[in-house]
């Protein structure tokens, strides 16, 4: 079967002031976002909107990233949401995950974990203390995290597309861009390497289908799941039972 390489997401958590999305999340809860830098046109965008939630820590096959979720029994005063920078490489490099492995390694080398900075303080070009984190005026709710010096870790042209992209944010969303505005790293997603595969999803091997995000076809619940439904269809049609979106009775 014939593979093709698929980008590797890496970027940050933004934590804010729920207020400054409540007129986004309460009409849309999973609120998504797409931006392409001007500096390098590179495309960013939001994920896993979580209203009302926690920033939180995951492992990562002993990799400490960053993540969010929020409880539907309680809330916190923040929102809290992904901004990922996508990169695809081109030859000779064929190993994207280990890029992304190494760029969250050096927020874990550096902190011994997940890092924490002020938006002001990563705009000024310094890191970001406990002291001057109990500044701001956004009470972070991952206690863990170092306070630090994200630029430490992001290649240049990452930092660049990630603060262009809160710059756009708040023209829909005022406050994104506000010196108080938490910035957690690294988040990192890992994409398998896709099958090539036709419209129908299936790959030159005949009536043999890849979906979901373990083949690398999609990237969330809603897409993996829309992807079986799409290679069911063409399977009940290919058996003469669904005709003309209709199914036959047998």
């Amino acid at each position: 079967l014939s593979l093709a390489i698929n980008p590797v997401d890496i970027g940050v958590r933004v934590e804010v002031p729920a207020e400054v999305m409540t007129h986004l999340t309460d009409v849309i809860y999973e609120s998504k976002f797409v931006f392409y830098s001007q500096s390098f046109e590179d495309r960013v965008r939001t994920f896993c909107m979580c209203p009302y939630g926690e920033v939180v820590t995951e492992n990562n096959d002993g990799l400490i990233t960053v993540n969010g979720h929020s409880y539907g029994e309680r809330r916190t005063g923040n929102t809290n949401f992904a901004l990922l920078v996508s990169k695809t490489f081109t030859e000779p490099f064929k190993d994207p995950i280990q890029y992304g492995r190494y760029v969250a390694g050096l927020a874990n080398l550096l902190s011994g974990g997940v890092i924490v900075q002020r938006l002001g303080d990563l705009q000024a070009g310094r890191r970001s203390t406990p002291e001057r984190l109990k500044k701001s005026l956004v009470v972070p709710t991952l206690n863990e995290a170092t306070p630090g010096d994200l630029s430490l870790v992001f290649p240049y042209r990452h930092l660049v597309a990630l603060l262009d992209m809160l710059k756009a944010l708040d023209v829909i969303a005022p406050g994104v861009n506000s010196r108080n505005t938490l910035i957690y790293g690294v988040e990192v997603k890992f994409y398998s390497s896709r099958f090539e595969l036709n419209a129908n999803l299936e790959s030159h091997i005949d009536n043999l289908f890849a979906i979901g995000d373990g083949a690398g076809v999609t990237r969330g619940l809603m897409q993996a799941s829309a992807s079986g439904v799409i290679v069911g269809e063409e399977i009940k049609r290919r058996e003469g039972v669904l005709q003309n979106g209709i199914i036959r009775k047998r």
